[in-house]
Order: C-alpha cells, then sequence, then structure tokens
C-alpha cells in the first residue's frame, strides 16, 4: 500500500515540476511580448483610454445641460419620479483615472526560490500592465471583444478595491510557487494517511496549474503573439499595423472630445447672453 502511494506521490511531483515549468516560460514568453507591444502601442493605448474618460465625461455634462434646459425646474422632479432610459455605455476599457503609471513591471519569474517581497508588483503598474492586456482595441473578433470587455471590467473592479492579491491573480501571478521542488525530499510517510494527505496537496497544486496555464493561454494578448508571428511569415508588421489603427482611433476621440467641449462652450455662451 505504501509502495502505491509512494509510486503516485513521485509521479504527481514530476508532473507538477513540469507544470511549474510550462507555467515559467508561458509567462516569461508574455511578458517579453507584452514588452515589446509596450513600446510600439502603450502611449496610444494610455492616450485613448483617457480620450475614452473624458469624452464620457463631456457626454454626461451635455445631457446634463440639455436636460436642464428642456425640462429647467422640473428637471429634477422628472428625474426622480421617472429615470430616462439611457444608450448603454461600455466602461469595461476605461481605466480608473487615477490610474496612470508608465513604469514596466519588474518580476522574477525564473526563480521559484525568490523571496516572496520582490515578487509582488506595485498595484498601479500591475493595472497598467492588464489594461493593456485586456484591451477591446487590441482584439478583432466580437468573441475576444467581450472576453476582453469582461476582464477589463473586473480588472477595474480590483484596482478600485485596491485588491493587490485578487490583482495579482488576474496576472497570473496569484499562485504561489508553493511546495519547494529543490528541497530535499520529505522523509518516508509513516502511513497511507499521511501519503494520501501529501498526495492531495500536490494534485491540488496541479490542478491550480493547471487552471492558470489555460487562463494565460486564453488571454487576447497571446492571440495577438500569434497574429503578429502569422503576420511575419507574410511579410507584414501587425504592430504597426495596430499602431496606425490605434493612431486613427485617437485622432476620432479627439475631434469627438473637441466636438462635445464647443457644444457646451456654445451653450455656455447662450447661457451669458
Amino acid at each position: 500500500m505504501y509502495r502505491r502511494y509512494e509510486h503516485s506521490l513521485q509521479k504527481a511531483r514530476n508532473e507538477l515540476q513540469t507544470l511549474q515549468g510550462e507555467l515559467d516560460e508561458l509567462t516569461r514568453q508574455i511578458l517579453t511580448f507584452e514588452t515589446q507591444v509596450d513600446s510600439y502601442l502603450g502611449d496610444l493605448l494610455d492616450q485613448l483610454s483617457e480620450l475614452n474618460a473624458e469624452t464620457l465625461t463631456l457626454n454626461e455634462e451635455l445631457r446634463h445641460i440639455r436636460d436642464q434646459r428642456l425640462f429647467g425646474a422640473e428637471l429634477m422632479r422628472y428625474l426622480d419620479g421617472a429615470p430616462r432610459p439611457a444608450r448603454p455605455i461600455n466602461l469595461s476599457d476605461i481605466p480608473p483615472m487615477e490610474l496612470h503609471t508608465r513604469n514596466s513591471i519588474h518580476l522574477n519569474t525564473d526563480n521559484a526560490s525568490t523571496s516572496p517581497s520582490l515578487l509582488i508588483p506595485d498595484i498601479k503598474k500591475l493595472y497598467r500592465k492588464l489594461a493593456h492586456r485586456y484591451h477591446p482595441d487590441l482584439v478583432h473578433n466580437d468573441v475576444d471583444r467581450q472576453h476582453a470587455n469582461e476582464q477589463m471590467a473586473e480588472v477595474n473592479q480590483v484596482s478600485r478595491a485596491g485588491d493587490l492579491p485578487k490583482l495579482m491573480k488576474l496576472a497570473g501571478l496569484g499562485i504561489t510557487y508553493g511546495m519547494d521542488l529543490h528541497s530535499p525530499p520529505s522523509p518516508p510517510a509513516l502511513n497511507s494517511q499521511e501519503s494520501s494527505s501529501e498526495l492531495t496537496q500536490v494534485e491540488h497544486k496541479i490542478n491550480q496549474l493547471r487552471q492558470q496555464i489555460t487562463r494565460l493561454s486564453n488571454l487576447p494578448i497571446i492571440k495577438l503573439s500569434l497574429e503578429v508571428k502569422l503576420a511575419r511569415h507574410q511579410r507584414r508588421d501587425r504592430l504597426r499595423e495596430l499602431e496606425a489603427e490605434l493612431r486613427y482611433k485617437v485622432a476620432r476621440k479627439v475631434a469627438e472630445r473637441d466636438y462635445l467641449r464647443s457644444q457646451i462652450k456654445a451653450f455656455e455662451d447662450q447661457t451669458k447672453e
């Protein structure tokens, strides 16, 4: 009975070590590619997010001005009695305005024995990484865009709550390295119950690693990296193409913002007269 548990335990430890290596390599590839994307598109993504937030605020201000002119003294009574139906606005790609740090995250993902304190990133820097990782403007089909919006909404919620552990989990950093695979072998268990308990713990860690690998493999940034590789074989620079697309979107957002500002100013000038 003991030999059977010992064999199962060793097999599980080997699988755990293999999965940890796979996770480390996947994380390294993601961070490397995100650095590349950030150098091409980081400023544009930040600018687009800020413009989205600004146009949203201006739209609300303009709506309030128009409502006030239309309903006058009856505005508050109208609002209290029957809220108007509004066109739903997608807020998931708009980061909190207070988070604009531009520095990168420095994480050592290659050394499992690194001190935990060195693996804790700044929440603002980590937020920015995730905001770029899930940015809807980096995906080009409805399914991926919906997934990016849902993930970005969760990232925003966690960021506003200041919950760094949850933010790290969303970034794929939430699972502690746990078992020290480089430590000396544990002494033989005294009975099958203890062996079973240790085996259960290892199997639990294996399931955690599998889930994390699946989560990271389904990131939009992974699909973008595949697009970039495919485009390279076709002698195209996908990141440069995205840069041009984002510049166009930024220009349109700037025009939209300026138009809203001009509308608000026109209302204000009429009021002064």
